[in-house]
């Protein structure tokens, strides 16, 4: 025959593994006294047991030949109140409590007029209203109050409730062995505790079960082991819902005659219950409103965290060690060992499990364009800047404006886009109270830079009107290739914009003309100028003459100045692009200065050919005062004629 496994768990442990809830225990002096104290009915709560107490004086028939029902409460401390007497429940000599149904709220009991039962209303217990049923005290009642067992004389009788609340016609229970006493049905219907005498007259409490569904073929009864069952009596086993704790009465290590004991049938808890929080190894800090997640034996455990205390709960199931650990991004796990190989009893565990943080954040964000919502556009080739310097581990996606960066938490930054044509200051990022790893949103602005914008005309030299419609033309701004011009060539009219701070030199590129190269001075502008200046393109044609803006000799001296060699170096760059070109240069000055233009000249020339230039492409002249452009009468007039220029000779 094969037993149910909770009998044998419970055989097992009584006889190879007790432990402190499995070795009864004496409900303490609340309940048990020098009387006797038999038949206990615990509430499905466990806070709420019910038994009787013979012969005590304060019985409604008192001190001889009585049997009253006592109610005792569980304490906050966990004893029990001292038993008060159910005065609504005893009716008579001899009464008993037998059993209760699930739901606490009907009380099968036994008094002089025989078995009864009684309604739980509003924390009060009604009368015991008397079923008509001849039976013995020995009965008790189902979990859900549908069948009805109980002895006459030496039958074990089967009452089942009809589905409109009615009594059925009630069966015997063929098959069981010997005279049952105060017996008790467990939940599934099946189970049943029960009293028996022993050879000696004593009494011992046994274990059947149903094996069929018609109440006629039963397991052989087992006597629980001696844990329970002692020399002296054990009666009356009753248990909880599920038939984990029982509550019995024996005479062994009693105050008096018999006393209520309660003991752990069989562990309806097989696990330890560890509990704790998830937090930082390094700080300790609880890591409150992260994504963690609770693994045992590297497995995840589904509703083990409540995210928002970073406190988790789990269930370590006994018969072998377990590893625990708490998952975060970013962090390192340490695995915890819950050893519950031995375990045999449900017991409780506290501990922190620790997460090793990396040692950075993940600060992120958008390029925005300062006081907009708009992103700093690709062509601005943004880059962070941390502390003063360029961060080449910064992530930046140029076309959605975003960046990522790692810094280490733990001290203060001080971080900045830095893009073309974009100013922007350091913003302070301060990551000092941070100890583990995050993701800061942090957006980086940068205000658009202060630009120049520069408009005007192309300018035909020999014509003085501005190029004919349809002429192909550019602006340049040398050695800016981001500076884009915008030119009109219906009108000739051009805006380009450049950045202030800075010096540009501008040029119009047309075909079959050479330029006049102009400067564009802006370094000392702080905020957006708009400067309006004419660009003069020269034919290539014999005679036709192009100003040297920027020719610069050393003061009073007839040597070039460095400043002088990018003019000079683009006319070299022209004339080796075209070598059939030739040309006189010509230097021009005004009263007030007295150099020799013709010195000045020859210096030009030599430079030119000195870039390779043939000597026979070049030719010079100083020509003093003799052409002036402008009235010498004004400083204006005096700085125009003060001047040098080349003339085409050969195209």
């Amino acid at each position: 025959m094969k037993l149910p496994a909770f009998i044998c768990a419970l055989l097992f442990v009584f006889s190879a593994q007790a432990q402190s809830t499995f070795i009864p225990k004496n409900l303490g002096s609340g309940i048990n006294t020098a009387y006797d104290e038999v038949n206990p009915v615990i509430s499905p709560d466990r806070k709420t047991i019910f038994f009787s107490r013979k012969d005590h004086p304060q019985n409604g028939y008192g001190a001889k030949k009585s049997a009253d029902i006592w109610i005792s409460s569980l304490q906050a401390d966990g004893t029990w109140s001292t038993a008060e007497r159910a005065a609504s429940l005893n009716l008579g000599q001899y009464n008993y409590a037998l059993a209760l149904t699930a739901d606490g709220n009907t009380l099968l009991l036994y008094t002089d007029e025989g078995l009864s039962l009684s309604s739980k209303q509003n924390d009060t217990w009604s009368a015991p209203q008397k079923l008509n049923i001849k039976a013995s005290s020995d009965a008790t009642l189902s979990a859900d109050g549908k069948s009805l067992l109980y002895r006459k004389g030496s039958k074990l009788y089967i009452l089942e409730k009809n589905d409109n609340g009615s009594w059925k016609e009630a069966v015997i229970a063929e098959g069981i062995k010997g005279k049952i006493q105060t017996p008790h049905l467990l939940i599934d219907n099946k189970t049943i505790y029960y009293t028996a005498e022993r050879k000696d007259k004593g009494k011992d409490i046994f274990i059947i079960k149903r094996l069929d569904t018609e109440w006629t073929a039963w397991s052989a009864p087992i006597a629980l082991n001696d844990t329970i069952n002692t020399a002296g009596d054990e009666s009356a086993l009753k248990t909880n819902i599920n038939g984990a704790w029982g509550y019995y009465s024996s005479t062994t290590n009693s105050t008096g005659k018999g006393d209520i004991f309660e003991v752990k049938l069989f562990e309806d808890r097989p696990y330890v219950l560890v509990t704790g929080k998830v937090v930082n190894a390094k700080t300790k800090r609880v890591l409150k409103g992260k994504d963690i997640t609770i693994v045992m034996d590297g497995k995840p455990v589904e509703h083990a965290i409540n995210k928002d205390s970073a406190t988790f709960e789990i269930k370590v199931p006994f018969g072998k060690s377990h590893s625990i650990a708490a998952e975060l991004y970013q962090y390192g796990a340490k695995p915890h060992t819950i050893d519950a190989s031995r375990d045999k009893e449900y017991r409780e565990v506290t501990i922190d499990l620790e997460e090793e943080p990396v040692s950075f954040v993940l600060l992120k964000g958008k390029l925005l364009i300062k006081n907009t919502d708009q992103t700093i556009p690709a062509s601005a080739k943004a880059k962070i800047i941390v502390d003063g310097e360029e961060i080449d581990s910064a992530v930046i996606d140029p076309v959605k404006g975003t960046y990522t960066i790692k810094l280490n938490h733990g001290t203060i930054y001080y971080v900045q886009v830095s893009a073309q044509h974009f100013e922007s200051l350091p913003d302070v990022v301060d990551l000092k109270s941070i100890d583990g790893y995050e993701e800061v949103t942090f957006d980086l602005q940068a205000d658009a830079e202060k630009m120049a914008i520069v408009t005007g005309r192309i300018i035909d030299k020999k014509t003085g009107n501005v190029l004919a419609t349809g002429t192909r033309a550019d602006v340049k701004v040398e050695g800016v290739s981001s500076v884009a011009a915008v030119v009109d060539s219906l009108t000739s009219e051009y805006e380009l914009r450049f950045p202030l701070k800075d010096r540009y030199t501008l040029s119009a590129v047309v075909p079959d003309y050479y330029p006049v190269y102009e400067t564009i001075d802006v370094v000392n502008e702080t905020n957006e100028v708009r400067i309006t200046h004419d660009l003069i393109v020269v034919p290539v044609e014999r005679g036709q003459s192009v100003l040297l803006n920027n020719i610069v000799f050393e003061p009073g001296k007839t040597v070039l100045a460095a400043a002088s060699f990018p003019e000079l170096d683009r006319l070299a760059a022209y004339l080796e692009a075209n070598p059939h070109v030739k040309i006189d240069i010509g230097a021009h000055t005004n009263p007030s200065t007295k150099v020799s233009t013709a010195n000045q000249a020859k210096a030009i020339a030599t430079y030119l050919i000195g870039k390779g230039i043939a000597k026979n492409r070049i030719t010079y002249h100083g020509y003093g005062t003799s052409k002036p452009v402008a009235p010498n009468k004004t400083p204006e007039g005096k700085a125009l004629n003060k001047r040098i220029e080349f003339t085409f000779l050969e195209k």
